[in-house]
């Protein structure tokens, strides 16, 4: 069939793959026309923005309902602090309940004079040197499964005190979970969040 030009701006007489290579290039498409369905061959990511969290008086924050394709998250931490001198942190966990041991943690902080490192902190991604009621933490936590054979989590956390700012705070380590990941709590060891904000970023590849 020959191709043919209508007057109402459609085409006939093109079949399935009939057009020659460098006919439509990435100027002709149309922005937002490529779904998500349609680019699943080309090795995309999606990225999920949550929503800010505000912190008053929570003993523990708690996020639920991931997809089986979660890979990676991040949580974005902006002015944290605690109502007690207490450290805080993450645990993830599966079958709704967040594991509280066989966490391998390495978490400490590098300051101008002075230092301090604790590992082995199988209770959790836990701070450590963050302990004062008047310090708010802002930072990240990184957290991606390092093989799609497991369920293991790595995490590393980097981040500042407002009243220590010559400090730079560091977690790294990872958990074995049993099951696939679907549920991360941050919480202190003792208290409340009593004022700061916090975000959830997940990713699925």
């Amino acid at each position: 069939m020959a191709i043919q030009i209508n007057g109402n701006g459609t085409i006939t007489g093109i079949s399935v793959g009939g057009l020659p290579d460098g006919i439509v290039d990435t100027d002709m498409i149309a922005n937002s026309a490529v779904t998500t369905a349609k680019s699943s061959g080309l090795g995309t990511s999606t990225r999920t923005l949550g929503s800010e969290i505000t912190l008053s008086n929570q003993t523990t924050v708690d996020f639920t309902g991931f997809s089986s394709s979660l890979t990676r998250f991040d949580i974005q931490l902006n002015g944290l602090s605690c109502s007690n001198n207490t450290q805080w942190g993450i645990k993830i966990g599966t079958g709704s309940s967040p594991d509280n041991s066989g966490y391998v943690v390495c978490t400490g902080f590098l300051g101008d004079t002075d230092h301090g490192n604790r590992t082995n902190n199988a209770a959790g991604f836990y701070t450590n040197g963050i302990g004062t009621a008047s310090y708010a933490t802002t930072g990240i936590f990184r957290f991606f499964k390092v093989t799609s054979q497991s369920n293991k989590w790595h995490c590393k956390a980097d981040f500042q005190v407002d009243n220590a700012d010559n400090h730079y705070f560091f977690i790294n380590g990872y958990k074995n979970l049993s099951g696939t990941l679907d549920i991360i709590q941050v919480l202190p060891i003792a208290g409340t969040f009593d004022s700061g904000y916090m975000r959830l970023v997940t990713y699925s590849d």
